[in-house]
């Protein structure tokens, strides 16, 4: 028998590829309400799917998902606040619409991470 956590790797290993991801967690708003970020990116081991769906933001806004990266370490420290730069060929820096705690059966803890567009729909 697999232990736990290889279990659980290779259960989010379906159907993704294992990637890295930089985010960026340091951000103040200016005067006009914008987030700047000054802090340096942290690179996580992830794996990332590609879809097309929405998802309601903290604003209650309808969102564009593309992509959703599952990071398998319980002490990531990411919010709706934060900023993440996906990898090549997508290159691309991007808002954070939503983060969620996955757990398996085992106890093994994902964090989830819906990665929007760079436009707001709906609201």
């Amino acid at each position: 028998m697999a232990a736990p956590s290889q279990t659980f790797m290779t259960d989010l290993k379906v159907n993704m590829t294992p990637d890295t991801i930089q985010v960026r967690t340091t951000s103040t708003v200016n005067s006009y309400g914008e987030r700047t970020y000054s802090g340096t990116n942290v690179s996580y081991e992830c794996y990332i799917l590609r879809v097309e769906q929405s998802q309601r933001n903290v604003d209650e806004n309808l969102v564009e998902v593309d992509y959703i990266c599952y990071i398998p370490d319980a002490s990531v420290a990411v919010d709706v606040t934060s900023q993440v730069t996906l990898p090549a060929p997508i290159s691309a820096t991007r808002p954070i619409v939503r983060v969620n705690t996955k757990r398996d059966p085992l106890g093994q803890v994902a964090q989830v991470i819906y990665v929007g567009t760079t436009s707001k729909k709906g609201g």
